[in-house]
């Protein structure tokens, strides 16, 4: 079970380095890889995989829309916006499912991926 949890981890962070190389991909990959380090070193019980699931499922279809967006030329400022918004939404409902342990972990990693993201931003 934990092979094929670091088997998942290692090929999200692959797929999240080409997302990166690509902004045609970010939203979708990026999101599991972003929804991978936020879980990192949290151990979900069946019950929590299975809700975690169901909120990725829920996300799935409004974040495919931006994508495609993005793809087709949208404003890129405006599909920014609201893919933030889309992942404050399904963090939140993540962070739901969790015991007040494994939310800690998860606050700590989403402000470490927040910090590493401003940074980036102002990189030129």
């Amino acid at each position: 079970m934990k092979a094929l949890r670091i088997a998942a981890v290692v090929a999200a962070l692959l797929i999240g380095g080409a997302a990166i190389a690509s902004a045609q991909g970010a939203m979708q990959q990026g999101g599991q890889v972003r929804r991978n380090m936020q879980l990192d070193g949290i151990e979900l019980t069946d019950a929590q995989k299975s809700k975690l699931e169901e909120i990725q499922k829920k996300y799935q279809p409004e974040m495919m829309a931006l994508r495609t967006e993005f793809q087709n030329g949208g404003d890129r400022a405006e599909l920014m916006k609201k893919s933030v918004a889309l992942r404050e939404r399904s963090s939140a409902e993540i962070r739901a499912i969790l015991t007040a342990d494994q939310q800690v972990v998860f606050d700590k990693h989403t402000a470490e991926m927040k910090a590493r993201m401003e940074q980036m931003q102002r990189q030129p």
